[in-house]
């Protein structure tokens, strides 16, 4: 799984946002605070990024709050379970596979 990295500021409603839809996606992030993290605003400066919210997921940037695109990069999609509706992740691009549900142990196949 690629790693993402979140810049934010604490007054930006914009990147509350984008910690929800990361969360409501179950992406795991790295939150870097620039108004406090003195290491991420040198990051930003270094990557020539200017604005928050910025998605870092693996070697690309996404600024903005581009759900499409984001969920594009992440190299794995959220299924649900049909049985008890359970959501989770399953990894992109690998054709058909069989998942089973942790909560209820149903299997089932997903593209």
């Amino acid at each position: 799984m690629k790693d993402v990295t979140l810049f934010t500021t604490q007054t930006c409603p914009h990147c509350k946002t984008a910690k929800a839809f990361l969360r409501q996606n179950h992406i795991q992030f790295v939150e870097k605070d620039v108004n406090v993290d003195v290491a991420a605003q040198e990051e930003m400066a270094r990557r020539g990024i200017r604005g928050v919210p910025t998605f870092i997921i693996g070697d690309d940037a996404v600024i903005g709050l581009d759900q499409a695109k984001v969920l594009e990069l992440v190299d794995h999609r959220v299924v649900a379970c049909p049985n008890c509706q359970t959501r989770m992740r399953a990894p992109s691009n690998k054709g058909k596979i069989t998942i089973r549900c942790p909560k209820c142990k149903t299997s089932f196949e997903t593209k």
